[in-house]
């Protein structure tokens, strides 16, 4: 009798619930086993989405020794998983866009930087599941892609696709619904009097995808892509894009602006920008007003001025820095970082925790020798554990 009335059944459902929702998605996935009713409860469609919204952000990458790496920022807990099989030689990951858990994941087909086409896929690195989005004709590695999704019908995910900067005249816009297991083409390529910034691959946030983007001879401005309407819009002018130099880092390295985007509060975006001086490496935090309102716009939130600062994004690496802006003034990165030992510098992959004073505090995890690795060992991402399945 005692064991019955302390049995996860015995609960009400009330609390059952609240004290799930107070567990990491991590664990869920094991509780599904404890019993019919947690199991029903942790697989339904409001409390995954519910527990999601409510669930603290991670940084994801890949190591050079087929292992998936995930950080809890706050903590530098460091968690480790195989790499599945499937993403394994010759496939690259190109780069990897985020939305509710998932990794809208882009590869080269060939295992070297130089290949033309390219795989897609959708991966839950939670549960390990993943699909390959198979193409109309075939993907290249020069074409943008977006996840997200039908605001009345948040599980309706879709993937976005189109021409890239080298796609030269031949312009393409598709969409792939996962209910369907289908491409469509759009009407939109007439519209195409813009280019996305080489530098940005996008970030989805509350189901839209974003860019910065500038068109020729004018300023560069925020890219977005409703997956309701399907249409692209201009959301507002994008600060810190307005030398043209920036954009021949080859050129002028010195003065090569970091511009990455991200998602902030949830609802928002956030801008980080590191202008490229021979004498400072200060870095400027933007964010906006809710995405949702009907006016939008940038407004300065912090600045970092440090002679020690570490150039998050050198001009000569594709690499992509995961990174956040945390409620109380600072930066979270993951990115490429150096270390002096012995009168030898040494490249690794650091954690930076920055705030207005400078850098508070960096955990080196992983060092590694620049040549011998692609930038898909040196990108990270900022991801959110998820139970979301992957539609197959």
């Amino acid at each position: 009798m005692a064991s019955s009335e302390h049995s996860p059944r015995s609960l009400p459902l009330e609390l059952i619930e609240e004290i799930l929702n107070r567990i990491p998605a991590e664990s869920l996935n094991r509780f599904k086993s404890a019993c019919k009713e947690w199991h029903d409860l942790i697989t339904d469609k409001r409390f995954m989405y519910n527990h999601l919204d409510h669930s603290p952000e991670r940084f994801i990458r890949f190591d050079d020794k087929k292992t998936v790496q995930i950080m809890d920022p706050v903590t530098g807990i460091l968690t480790y998983s195989p790499i599945l099989n499937e993403f394994c030689y010759p496939y690259l990951i190109d780069y990897m866009v985020h939305c509710d858990g998932l990794m809208l994941c882009m590869f080269n087909d060939s295992g070297v930087q130089q290949a033309i086409h390219a795989n897609l896929a959708v991966w839950n690195p939670l549960t390990r599941k993943m699909k390959w989005i198979q193409p109309l004709v075939c993907y290249y590695t020069a074409d943008y892609f977006g996840i997200g999704y039908n605001n009345t019908c948040r599980h309706n995910y879709k993937i976005l696709r189109f021409s890239g900067p080298l796609s030269f005249e031949f312009k393409y816009c598709e969409i792939y619904e996962f209910k369907s297991d289908s491409w469509r083409i759009l009407d939109a390529t007439k519209l195409f009097d813009w280019a996305v910034d080489t530098q940005c691959r996008g970030v989805s946030v509350k189901g839209n995808m974003y860019w910065i983007a500038k068109r020729k001879d004018k300023e560069a401005f925020i890219l977005s892509f409703d997956f309701s309407t399907e249409k692209f819009t201009d959301i507002c002018f994008c600060p810190g894009c307005e030398t043209q130099q920036q954009y021949y880092p080859f050129l002028f390295p010195h003065l090569c602006t970091t511009r990455r985007i991200g998602c902030f509060n949830g609802d928002r975006l956030s801008l980080l920008l590191q202008h490229g001086q021979a004498w400072s490496m200060d870095i400027e935090v933007l964010v906006t007003n809710k995405l949702s309102d009907e006016v939008v716009s940038f407004s300065r939130y912090f600045n970092v001025s440090s002679p020690l600062l570490p150039a998050l994004q050198p001009s000569y690496n594709k690499a992509h820095p995961g990174y956040f802006i945390g409620k109380h003034g600072n930066i979270m990165v993951w990115s490429e970082g150096y270390v002096n030992e012995y009168n030898k510098c040494y490249t690794c992959i650091i954690l930076y925790q920055i705030d207005k004073g400078g850098i508070r505090k960096q955990i080196e995890t992983r060092g590694h020798q620049k040549s011998r690795y692609h930038t898909s060992f040196i990108s990270s991402y900022v991801y959110v554990p998820s139970l979301i399945p992957v539609q197959v």
